[in-house]
């Protein structure tokens, strides 16, 4: 085994969108292509009709704890998936959150980056209240613009100083990333746990939106180093727009609602690059 960083691949193939743009690991490793480590793929998510495939992702576990203490992995990037992490009878999230709990109690400053579920999953993991949005909200998808906190420029290592500058000398202060989701994470982890290095670890919301007020975490301070995004920094515009014509047909969103949000799509830059720097950036600091 060669060091490198292990993105857990979260969801099967959509058949539709794999055989274009490749499934969500594939997208989490040509955003990361920059990296100076590289970057392996672990399936973990497998039909459930198929309960054979559990043997597969048994294995690539125990290939990832004997990675880590062997200091040969050297971060995880946990992807999207289309499952709801709070769905406590699915055996893959069962194993993943078991996965999570024992990088988490025992593997201090050890780094991990999740991405929309790999967010949420994280986040139920660090003790946050995960579940459906609030009917009035309901799903926010294609590109949308979030509000930054300004805070998380001075948090410990901030992986976002420096890597929100923009030419001109500015630093900004909203970004644009795609998002396709209806549940959300509500609030920041508990202060109070029984874990002890959680207990010593503080973390901060990156952002916001109008439909979703945690829209990731980053550590503030502490032996836990979690950085994640409720959007979809890997996933490129026209994946995009394909994902919300996949959407519209499947009944999740209306005609008007698919227009005004393809409309946005086609005109928002997405700043996925940019999440990527802060994600490189984040993962060479403390790997």
């Amino acid at each position: 085994m060669e060091p490198h960083i292990a993105v857990l691949v979260l969801d099967t193939p959509i058949e539709s969108i794999t055989d274009e743009f490749g499934d969500f690991g594939d997208n989490a490793v040509e955003l990361l292509k920059a990296s100076k480590v590289p970057l392996k793929k672990y399936q973990i998510a497998y039909d459930l009709a198929d309960p054979l495939q559990q043997t597969v992702t048994d294995l690539n576990f125990s290939d990832l704890l004997d990675g880590i203490d062997q200091g040969l992995i050297k971060g995880l990037v946990l992807s999207g998936s289309r499952s709801d992490s709070f769905n406590n009878e699915n055996p893959w999230i069962q194993l993943t959150d078991k996965f999570l709990k024992s990088i988490i109690t025992n593997r201090p400053g050890f780094p991990m980056v999740g991405l929309c579920f790999g967010h949420q999953i994280l986040a139920k993991n660090l003790g946050c209240k995960v579940n459906r949005n609030t009917t009035e909200n309901g799903w926010e998808c294609g590109i949308t613009t979030i509000a930054l906190n300004k805070s998380i420029l001075s948090v410990e290592k901030s992986p976002f100083a420096d890597t929100l500058e923009t030419e001109d000398g500015n630093v900004l202060d909203h970004i644009n990333l795609v998002e396709f989701h209806r549940d959300v994470v509500y609030g920041l982890p508990p202060t109070s746990t029984s874990n002890s290095l959680l207990s010593q670890t503080n973390f901060q919301s990156i952002g916001s939106t109008n439909k979703c007020s945690i829209q990731g975490l980053v550590t503030e301070s502490g032996p836990v180093k979690i950085l994640t995004f409720q959007g979809h920094p890997e996933f490129s515009t026209p994946e995009t727009l394909k994902l919300l014509q996949l959407t519209h047909e499947i009944g999740k969103i209306d005609k008007a609602t698919f227009d005004r949000l393809s409309y946005k799509t086609n005109n928002l830059i997405n700043h996925g690059t940019v999440v990527a720097n802060v994600i490189l950036k984040f993962l060479e600091t403390h790997s």
